[in-house]
């Protein structure tokens, strides 16, 4: 079970806000806000952010309401493009491909778009040398230029420069020709980083929720209940594959979450929050069911084990909070 605290999205979003100064910060709602309700998040947001930045247009038409522009990150089909340009929304223009689409769905209504610039990343964007013909390809179309991005690989800080330094070129050659462009790149990392790299405008997800920095406060708390106790000898084995041997008499509690709500089978061995102790999975972790030692703990069923939030956060190398919060539920 999930509970989210929409006070504390608010008051992260305000942290930003702050450190941001008077740059625009753009809240990414995308993938329903990761998981904690892209319209409960838009509407407490509406008055701190500067833009919601969303994955498609499903969800653009979800927050519409709010009041604030909305940039949609993905390209889109045909159809989809046509209406976004119809909506107002701002699109992602990151390939000649979209291009394509982007010129022809704007015969009635101009269309919107923020360039993506490929800086390192390898997913989506233009390069520096194919700026010259898409400048070229875009005069005299019913397309406005509002705005230029990329996106970090990671946070080690040569490497962000170096993406910086490249991507500053190419928002000059845009700037050049649509004036004063609002040009962003940092994302919660980089925004926490170096100022340097806040630019215009900041696009600020995981932040939101509560990850990147001490002062931030985690904004969704997932547990799961126990639904049956039981006492192993030593030597018994646990769960799919019997790879778990308990090396002395073990009491385990078996919680209702799995793979099939999110919990990875990779994150055997992470330790969930049951009482006022920490108590490690053991054995693989089922479809709709994992096992937890609680040797020695006062653990009857109906207790609640508290999986993220609340001080607790089992991502590891292989699973990221970025899963975890899209996915455990």
């Amino acid at each position: 079970m999930q509970y989210v605290n929409y006070d504390a999205i608010v008051k992260n979003a305000l942290f930003f806000k702050k450190k941001l100064g008077n740059k625009k910060l753009c809240a990414v709602v995308k993938n329903d806000a990761y998981s904690h309700g892209i319209e409960r998040v838009a509407s407490c947001l509406t008055d701190i952010a500067d833009m919601f930045a969303v994955g498609s247009l499903k969800e653009a038409n979800e927050i519409e309401k709010y009041g604030r522009d909305i940039l949609i990150l993905l390209p889109l089909s045909s159809f989809d493009t046509a209406r976004a340009v119809e909506c107002g929304f701002v699109l992602t223009l990151d390939s000649f491909d979209t291009l394509k689409v982007i010129i022809e769905c704007s015969k009635r209504y101009r269309a919107r778009v923020h360039v993506k610039i490929d800086s390192g990343m390898c997913r989506l964007g233009f390069s520096l040398q194919q700026l010259p013909r898409l400048l070229q390809q875009l005069r005299d179309k019913n397309v406005v230029v509002e705005g230029v991005f990329s996106h970090f690989q990671g946070e080690n800080k040569n490497s962000c420069d170096e993406q910086l330094n490249y991507f500053q070129k190419c928002s000059k050659i845009i700037s050049k020709e649509y004036g004063n462009v609002t040009r962003h790149i940092a994302n919660t990392k980089a925004v926490l980083l170096d100022g340097k790299y806040h630019l215009d405008m900041a696009r600020v997800g995981l932040g939101l929720y509560g990850y990147g920095d001490t002062a931030l406060q985690p904004a969704k708390a997932v547990t799961a209940r126990v639904i049956a106790v039981k006492r192993l000898s030593k030597g018994n084995r646990v769960g799919y594959g019997a790879l778990y041997e308990c090396f002395r008499d073990t009491d385990i509690a078996i919680l209702d979450v799995g793979y099939a709500t999110g919990l990875s089978r990779t994150l055997t061995g992470s330790r969930v929050l049951l009482g006022k102790r920490f108590c490690p999975i053991i054995g693989n972790v089922c479809m709709a069911m994992c096992m937890v030692d609680i040797t020695s703990l006062d653990v009857k069923v109906g207790d609640e084990a508290v999986l993220l939030g609340e001080n607790v956060n089992i991502a590891t190398n292989q699973v990221s909070i970025y899963e975890l919060l899209c996915n455990l539920h």
